[in-house]
């Protein structure tokens, strides 16, 4: 497969950027949408041509040779790019380039004297220093050799070539050894009360004759010191003498700040030219795989150019016990390359998340971004895909494992360690996690640990806790929902410089300007990020950690093929055979067949009795607590079954609680129950309720009319209890309750027990206020209201 190869995988397209197509070179020198227009190098008459982006990086022929640079958008850093001959001596020297560093000059078919396929750099960039010196141009061959040097750092872009103006000398012709001595002075000083600046100089010549009197003489050293006016003029250019006019307070801070990073600051024009990367406590807990809490690290990747997070990983992070004799886990090597992989593929919207969190609701160019790459689509997340050039990272153990330095080379990333204990280094990593910890952290209501000890929250281990997945599908929602689409004060447009832009609107700017476009992986590519392991194929598979893996029915007669080959034929590997595994995702690994560059998957033999996600620290786990028990590593049958009944005990409910002994005597207050209570209805037959009429309720107004006649009262019955009424008749037990009030007569007293005084009184307050309007001169409504 040719379009898998090393020079595919180098990586994103950019205006000036030359690929190979169609078994010619070509120069990328426009974007427009998902059309990339293409000019040929070799020289010949053709017209550009206009190709689709996935038409381009889906050729088998296709591969990326050199980068490009985006174009610099201010003409005053151009050096006279800008004008009319600025741009011809560009051309002019960017042509001479081009034939040093090929051998043939551009728009031409034969090679020159000198300039042929047999000779050496050395011997062509003499050729063309002896060309120069017969037009009268006295270059010579070492300066031709530095000029392409630089030429080709700066993405063979020919502004460098063009003779910038002069920097003024630092320091003038005062002696480095002195300016470094005013350096060191001022900086003891920075803790100490203020001084004048002839009190810095007293204490320069001291130290000049202390460090330099045995070496060079009295009389010499005396000659490094300037005059006392050339002396403050130094001390004026270097800043030294504003540094003393502040106060105490902000002299130490300058003077604790650490120098520039090695190498200077990058300028960075495009996405991806400088990332940086960092690991950090994370500060959350979370539940571990045995279901018990456990701290976390996060991991994370941060382009320079827009401040994209283009990648975060969270991982487990517990101390070795020394009891048990577990060993402990952190980031390693394969979470880091994982982390690689995350940033080269957008993310998914998963569900539950904020839809404003999708890309086609943000300021990314998403229509450009998914007609260039069909992997962008409606639920693709609001975060560019970034592809890497340079990483800055620090010298832990996993950025220098041999697994993270392989994937980079076979990326063609380069890499760059910091310096130890310079956190300037690296910064945005630093401040990202920072940013993290007071916008996503605190707000995680379930495990959040505080900023310090005496912050920390009570009972934190005793709550219900997230898992690492969920933390990390939380994480990766908060990065394109808020992080990714809130405006930084670090970012801004250069021709709208007053406009703070967010991480997404910096990209859209940048990818406008440059034409940047991450070329997408296969699946076959991306199984490189995995470990690597060697494996010796045998009839009943292979093994890895005791495991054994057998091929699909698919890939069945490629793995024949395989065994009848024998060995692999590499140096040093005889019968070893590459494969490739996920340790969190163990149960299927891919065997790498290098003579056809093709893939034979591989499940775990015992793939069928393990149905909830396991890892191959779950194995190892589950593997020493069989050998404690007394059993062999070796025995897979018996760790899997192991592994499974865990899975069952996790998943399963606990019982209720069952009662082992007697049911205890009740042994509550005792209640006199030997004479039982007489009930008062004992004697009532029973009562036919459809004899029941409603009482009339009593007018609440004067004016309204009276009610309506009752119904004769119920007839008596017998009763045991009897009460004589002044007819002579003895009553219904119940005719106490329904008085029988038809010639509105108040009820009788002697039957309800209730005076017969209260309903006079009672009719005395509703006649007492005549006029309820308070309207004392309206006769004619006193004439209404009167009875």
């Amino acid at each position: 497969m040719a379009g898998s190869g090393e020079g595919r995988l180098a990586g994103s397209l950019s205006i000036g950027a030359g690929v190979r197509w169609q078994g010619r070179e070509w120069e990328v020198v426009a974007w427009q949408g998902a059309q990339v227009t293409l000019v040929p190098q070799d020289g010949g008459q053709e017209v550009p041509r206009a190709v689709s982006y996935r038409w381009l990086v889906g050729a088998e022929d296709f591969a990326v040779v050199s980068g490009g640079g985006a174009p610099v958008a201010d003409g005053a850093a151009l050096g006279g790019w800008g004008r009319q001959e600025g741009r011809e001596e560009a051309a002019l020297w960017q042509a001479r380039m081009v034939e040093i560093d090929t051998g043939l000059a551009p728009g031409r078919s034969e090679h020159a004297r000198g300039f042929g396929p047999g000779t050496t750099l050395a011997q062509r960039c003499a050729a063309m220093s002896a060309r120069l010196a017969a037009d009268g141009v006295r270059c010579s061959a070492h300066t031709l050799a530095d000029k392409r040097r630089k030429w080709k750092a700066a993405g063979e872009n020919p502004v460098v070539l063009l003779p910038g103006p002069r920097d003024k000398r630092p320091g003038g012709f005062t002696d480095p050894r002195c300016l470094t001595a005013m350096q060191e002075v001022v900086a003891r000083r920075a803790h100490a009360s203020d001084v004048t600046i002839d009190v810095i100089r007293e204490e320069v010549e001291d130290l000049l004759h202390s460090r330099y009197a045995e070496e060079l003489g009295s009389a010499a050293v005396a000659a490094l010191l300037p005059s006392r006016s050339t002396f403050y003029l130094r001390m004026k250019e270097s800043g030294l003498a504003d540094a003393l006019d502040q106060p105490t307070r902000a002299r130490a801070a300058l003077a604790s700040t650490p120098p520039l990073p090695h190498g200077g600051r990058e300028v960075v024009l495009r996405p991806g030219q400088v990332t940086q990367a960092d690991t950090t406590p994370l500060r959350i807990l979370a539940r571990g795989d045995d279901g018990r809490p456990t701290a976390t690290e996060l991991t994370t990747l941060i382009d320079v150019a827009n401040h994209s997070a283009c990648a975060l990983m969270i991982t487990p992070s517990r101390p070795r016990d020394a009891e048990s004799g577990q060993a402990g886990q952190a980031t390693r090597a394969i979470d880091l390359t994982l982390m690689l992989a995350q940033a080269l593929a957008p993310w998914p919207v998963m569900p539950g998340w904020d839809p404003l969190s999708a890309a086609a609701a943000s300021s990314l160019p998403f229509g450009a971004l998914r007609a260039a790459d069909e992997r962008f689509t409606e639920a693709t997340a609001a975060r560019p895909v970034i592809r890497p050039e340079l990483i800055i990272y620090d010298q832990g153990s996993p950025y220098v494992s041999e697994h993270f330095t392989e994937v980079c080379d076979r990326l063609r990333i380069a890499r760059r360690p910091a310096r130890k204990k310079t956190p300037t280094d690296k910064p945005l990593p630093e401040h990202f996690f920072v940013t993290l910890a007071h916008r996503f952290s605190q707000h995680v209501t379930h495990g959040w640990q505080g900023r310090s000890h005496k912050k920390r929250g009570r009972g934190i281990d005793r709550m219900p806790l997230y898992t690492i997945a969920e933390l990390q599908q939380m994480a990766q929602e908060w990065v394109a929902l808020e992080y990714q689409q809130t405006p930084d004060a670090g970012l801004r447009d250069p021709f709208r410089p007053g406009v703070v832009l967010s991480p997404n609107e910096m990209y859209a700017v940048q990818v406008a300007r440059s034409g940047y476009r991450a070329v997408p992986l296969s699946p076959a590519q991306n199984r490189f990020f995995l470990l690597r392991q060697w494996v010796i194929p045998g009839k009943g598979g292979f093994m890895i950690d005791y495991r054994t893996y057998q091929p699909i029915a698919q890939d069945a007669g490629h793995y024949r093929e395989i065994l009848l080959r024998g060995d692999s034929k590499l140096p040093g590997r005889e019968k070893q055979w590459e494969c490739r595994f996920n340790p969190y995702r163990p149960e299927r690994v891919w065997l790498y067949d290098h003579t056809a560059d093709t893939w034979v998957t591989c499940d775990f033999r015992l793939r069928h009795l393990l149905h909830d996600p396991w890892t191959a620290d779950m194995w190892q786990e589950h593997a020493e607590q069989h050998r404690a028990a007394g059993g062999s590593a070796k025995d897979e049958e018996a760790i899997a079954l192991s592994l499974a009944q865990r899975d069952r005990r996790r998943r399963s409910r606990r019982p209720p609680p069952k009662r082992t002994g007697a049911e205890p005597p009740f042994q509550g207050l005792e209640l006199e129950t030997e004479q039982p209570s007489q009930d008062p209805y004992a004697g009532l037959e029973e009562f036919d309720l459809s004899t029941l009429r409603p009482y009339p309720a009593l007018p609440i107004s004067p004016l309204a009319s009276p009610p309506a006649a009752t119904p004769p009262a119920l007839p008596a019955g017998p009763s045991n209890v009897e009460r004589p009424s002044d007819s002579g008749q003895t009553p219904h037990p119940l005719a106490a309750l329904f008085p029988d009030d038809g010639d509105d007569s108040p009820p009788n007293a002697s039957a309800t027990g209730t005076p017969a005084a209260i309903y006079e009184v009672v009719e005395a307050e509703l006649l007492d206020d005549l006029d309820p309007d308070g309207d004392d001169g309206n006769e004619a409504e006193d004439d209404v209201w009167e009875i």
